[in-house]
């Protein structure tokens, strides 16, 4: 929880940083969300490498930013709407970003990486008591993750994105001394790894980089091996890239460019992970009236739809008396109800995944590095990578259009409002929609998916040829066929 909280803490202030510098610097202005774009997918690359190194980047910025002349943030008012005043910021290049953000993600990927195997090593291969331990963890990662996204908006709005960093290193210090006293019975080595030869630094990184892309090899063997996991790639990893856009993309933009404040959207991230809370809870209560993930994704899916109400109500509210503010905690009301749909599919998800690899784990070869479990989640995770990294870019492209032609109008807050919000049609609107139908069609592979409520058994059961496997077992026990006579 110490480190999610850190981890919140950090994200809102570094994406808030990230979104006024590269909109607030006349070199990069102009560029500054296909730039931020490119820099929310480089991150999500590093989540795929995998230390709680971040600590030392953090205290690097908190002494930039005094160093160059930055401030406590003051607000000005432009075209209508209070933002943060460019001229309270320290004088550096918001491109030192870069590294921070990505060691950020290379925290951030090995932490995910552990919580979405280690359960099954805790309880086993049953799926009940895996749905019940996946809601557990996300149900107080994400007390954690609300706290710590509505504390980092507090934080911004009274010291400033640089300066709100100072609570997230004592954090992380006190999670990795946590870490460290954790402990794990002893188990066998395997003796391929026992007896291996001993490697520098660089070769192990070498070698662990060759493994991670065999792993990515033998999951995408795994996945298009069966309609049983084959449904995971439109299920898991388009379901998750839609739900890291609302977070990272669809938050962070709309605050900037419409509501004035990219601090905002911690604001609606808050409600966001109070939403995956509630979304865990429900599984951990529905555990065993709901036999599959598939009801809860089609849940997933649908209510992206809604997603259509943050363009739609804008203009209208915006223009009759709503703040940015009060309008930033009306997105954080509807996008607690999406992320629910979200968090319970994927605590479910990772239940199923992690249940059906289990008796996989003796039939496939090289066990000791590559796991199926662990292959599997690194090929759909790094899909995931993959075309987020690309809509992430593409749409920050499209958006900085509109963002420079709201930062060229003066004095017209109603036309700053209409320009800004026009993007957001096509961007939360039709992209989110387009989402639901790849999401909804995809829990119709598996078999027997098209019951309300499937089961188990009627996802994973085969065609099974009765007269064939009666022939086998006579052939196998010796029983001669003789046939009737007439």
């Amino acid at each position: 929880m110490c480190y999610k909280l850190g981890l919140e803490s950090a994200l809102g202030a570094v994406k808030t940083m990230m979104t006024e510098r590269f909109n607030s610097n006349p070199e990069t202005s102009a560029n500054a969300f296909a730039t931020i774009g490119l820099l929310e997918g480089l991150n999500q690359l590093c989540q795929s490498l995998g230390s709680i190194a971040v600590a030392p980047l953090i205290f690097l910025f908190l002494i930039i930013e005094p160093a160059t002349g930055g401030q406590i943030v003051r607000f000005i008012t432009v075209n209508g709407k209070e933002s943060p005043d460019p001229a309270t910021y320290g004088k550096w290049t918001p491109y030192l970003l870069f590294p921070l953000f990505l060691a950020i993600g290379v925290a951030y990927g090995i932490v995910e990486l552990i919580r979405r195997v280690i359960p099954r090593d805790i309880v086993g291969g049953d799926v009940a008591k895996l749905k019940k331990m996946d809601a557990t963890v996300h149900i107080w990662y994400e007390v954690a993750g609300t706290g710590g996204a509505f504390f980092s908006a507090f934080m911004i709005g009274k010291l400033g994105h640089v300066y709100a960093l100072c609570v997230s290193p004592p954090l992380f210090i006190f999670a990795a001394v946590s870490w460290w006293q954790v402990s794990s019975p002893e188990r066998k080595i395997p003796e391929k790894i026992a007896n291996a030869p001993k490697r520098s630094v660089l070769g192990a990184i070498s070698h662990y980089t060759v493994v991670y892309f065999q792993s990515i090899i033998v999951g995408a063997r795994i996945i298009f091996s069966s309609r049983k996991f084959f449904w995971l790639i439109p299920g898991y990893t388009v379901g998750l890239v839609f739900h890291r856009y609302l977070e990272n993309g669809i938050a962070p933009n709309f605050s900037k460019i419409v509501l004035g404040d990219a601090s905002f959207a911690q604001i609606m991230n808050g409600g966001s992970n109070f939403g995956e809370l509630l979304g865990a809870l429900i599984v951990f209560i529905f555990n065993t009236q709901i036999h599959t993930p598939i009801p809860w994704v089609r849940w997933d899916a649908l209510v992206l739809n809604l997603v259509w109400l943050v363009p739609g109500l804008a203009y209208t509210l915006l223009t009759n008396g709503t703040t940015p503010y009060q309008y930033a905690w009306i997105i954080a009301a509807l996008f607690m109800f999406i992320s629910m749909g979200w968090a319970a599919g994927d605590v479910s998800l990772a239940a199923y995944i992690q249940s059906q690899l289990e008796h996989q784990e003796e039939d496939e070869e090289n066990t000791e590095e590559v796991s199926p479990l662990g292959a599997v989640m690194a090929f759909l995770y790094s899909s995931y990578i993959l075309i987020y990294f690309c809509i992430n870019f593409g749409l920050g492209k499209y958006l900085d259009v509109f963002a420079n032609k709201v930062k060229a109008i003066k004095d017209d807050k109603n036309l700053a409002y209409s320009t800004g919000i026009e993007p957001f049609y096509m961007v939360a609107g039709v992209m989110f929609s387009v989402g639901c139908v790849v999401i909804m069609a995809g829990t119709f592979i598996p078999k027997g998916s098209f019951a309300i409520n499937p089961t188990l058994n009627e996802i994973d059961s085969p065609v099974i040829d009765h007269e064939k496997a009666e022939k086998e077992y006579q052939a196998e026990v010796g029983v001669i066929h003789v046939p009737t006579q007439n």
